[in-house]
């Protein structure tokens, strides 16, 4: 009987484009534009410089482009470096069936290996809406479980996403691309406790790595266990303690593929999305009544215990922790009406305002709805204001999600905000240009030479 694994592989192998249906497609050159944007963005953060001259120093063969740099290296360690950039802002997409950030964990490793190989714009979708599925349906799978035991599914359930990927562009058969998930499998890794610092944005960047060498190797002769998910010793028995739903996982590959349901969600401020709710809430009100933080003697937010997990920093030391923390979300909610990519610096966590108002936030876990997963996910917050009154706003789906969703132009102009800190305005222009069809690029050399083009 053909297991999990062998499964996975098979359908990675024998998709072909003329299988997406069109919307799959169009959501994906979306997320695509999305992800390039923050990358972009994201490549002047000193994480990113590090990694990016940490790749520089190593040398390597000029195979594929580091976004925003202005040189080349290996494909392995272009995604490396680009996964990072993507991620350092926590500004990129997130699933919650991955229950973590599917784009910049793999887009890095499709672009690389696309670049490397010459392969076709519809070759990246392809390979962009098989990774989704197959880190999306393993997240369904193991989810809350795999996560509740301390790991960033980003990188673990990523490198397998990544891996699947570059092993459809390498044209690899089902044996193969099982032995490039049993490689990628044994590569995964992330702990969760490293969120709030440089690491946490590495995890991405170590998954896009992870799926580009599993796929060479695989390509190469290398061996592994090509049931590594299901066996013994494998991911579900190991990473998950043994819990996972078979049907969840390869019941329904592709019906419909999972960039469509449940979907994939953008962000409208670069922090942990378990603060999405609360900010949507604490801005509305804050805009909708003129709230002075001088008028606000409590803050209470109620969220979900999934929440809770992650947003590990309730007393935040830098911008990266503060990103993780709901006081501090809820402090620049009030006091600036905003919780853009300015509000998440050290100097604002620092700031005696934000402080003094962080003081007077209570958050409080509601348990029993955390247990319905993801459909319970909610933030309720409450002010109480010193003339006595009390002002609440509770947010069942903020914007961005699929229930949501940014339109196309909301995407483009995000994209513009992002890859214009860094590309000159006609790049910018040209390269939505080339996103958006790219179903009609030839290859991605044109698209690379703009993303690269800055030192």
């Amino acid at each position: 009987m053909i297991g999990i694994t062998s499964k996975l592989a098979k359908f990675v192998a024998e998709t072909k484009f003329t299988s997406l249906p069109a919307v799959a497609v169009g959501e994906a050159k979306k997320h695509i534009l999305d992800c390039l944007g923050v990358t972009l963005a994201g490549s002047r953060e000193e994480p990113s410089r590090i990694v990016a001259d940490f790749v520089r120093e190593s040398g390597g063969n000029p195979q594929a482009s580091v976004l925003g740099t202005g040189f080349t290296t290996s494909a392995s360690d272009a995604a490396l470096a680009n996964g990072t950039a993507a991620h350092v802002l926590d500004f990129d997409d997130v699933s919650w069936s991955l229950t973590g950030h599917p784009s910049a964990s793999m887009l890095p490793a499709i672009l690389a290996v696309a670049e490397q190989t010459g392969a076709s714009g519809k070759d990246v979708l392809l390979a962009y809406v098989l990774a989704l599925e197959v880190a999306g349906k393993l997240g369904a799978g193991t989810n809350p479980a795999h996560y509740e035991l301390g790991w960033h599914a980003t990188i673990t359930l990523g490198s397998l996403g990544a891996a699947a990927a570059a092993a459809k562009l390498l044209d690899l058969d089902r044996d193969r691309t099982a032995i490039a998930l049993g490689i990628g499998a044994s590569e995964a890794s992330g702990l969760r406790q490293n969120f709030g610092t440089m690491t946490k944005s590495l995890h991405a960047g170590m998954a896009a790595r992870n799926g580009v060498m599993a796929a060479a190797l695989a390509r190469s002769g290398f061996t592994a266990d090509r049931s590594i998910l299901e066996s013994r010793f494998g991911f579900f028995n190991v990473l998950c303690r043994g819990v996972y739903d078979e049907a969840k996982i390869v019941g329904h590959l592709g019906d419909p593929f999972d960039v469509l349901s449940p979907g994939v969600g953008f962000k409208q401020y670069p922090s942990c999305h378990g603060t999405h709710w609360a900010l949507d809430a604490a801005i509305g009100l804050a805009w909708e009544h003129d709230i002075a933080p001088a008028q606000v003697q409590a803050i209470e937010c109620i969220i979900p215990d999934l929440f809770a997990q992650m947003l590990i920093h309730s007393d935040p030391r830098s911008g990266l922790e503060g990103k993780f923390s709901m006081e501090f979300c809820m402090a620049v909610a009030l006091l600036d009406r905003a919780a853009g990519l300015r509000q998440f610096s050290d100097a604002r966590v620092q700031a005696p305002d934000v402080r003094e108002l962080m003081k007077k936030v209570k958050v409080v876990i509601d348990r029993e709805s955390s247990e319905a997963g993801r459909t319970s996910n909610f933030s309720h917050v409450t002010l109480r204001l010193n003339d006595g009154r009390t002002l609440a706003r509770r947010v069942d789906v903020p914007k961005g999600m699929p229930e949501c969703p940014l339109t196309m132009d909301e995407v483009v102009d995000k994209y513009r905000d992002c890859a214009g800190l860094v590309l000159a305005r006609g790049d910018v222009e040209r390269s939505i240009d080339m996103i958006t069809g790219l179903d009609e690029q030839r290859d991605l050399s044109k698209l690379m030479n703009l993303m690269r083009a800055v030192d």
